[in-house]
């Protein structure tokens, strides 16, 4: 009886931490520099990861209008500083 209860425990605990997840985010988003221009009016939101435990990047996605797929900025481009710098100061977050 002991072996069978030792047993039932020790499935138990293993599916446990299998299914666990270590972070909400995962693994880095943008698997390269990402780009350094879009037009502007192609894009639907952005996105500013801030670097984290489980990807020491930041990362800038923006989702385009039409399709709704992502694209990666790179963080080090006019474009992008330049972009997060005009949406802050729409939404009053910047004087």
């Amino acid at each position: 009886m002991r072996s069978a209860v030792f047993i039932l425990l020790a499935c138990l605990l293993f599916v446990d931490v299998i299914g666990m997840e270590t972070s909400l985010r995962g693994r880095c988003q943008c698997m390269d520099t990402g780009m350094n221009f879009i037009k502007p009016k192609l894009i639907e939101k952005v996105e500013v990861l801030s670097p984290s435990l489980s990807c020491q990047h930041l990362e800038i996605i923006a989702t385009l209008k039409a399709s709704g797929e992502q694209k990666c900025l790179n963080p080090k481009s006019r474009f992008a500083k330049n972009f997060i710098k005009d949406e802050q100061k729409k939404k009053g977050n910047l004087e």
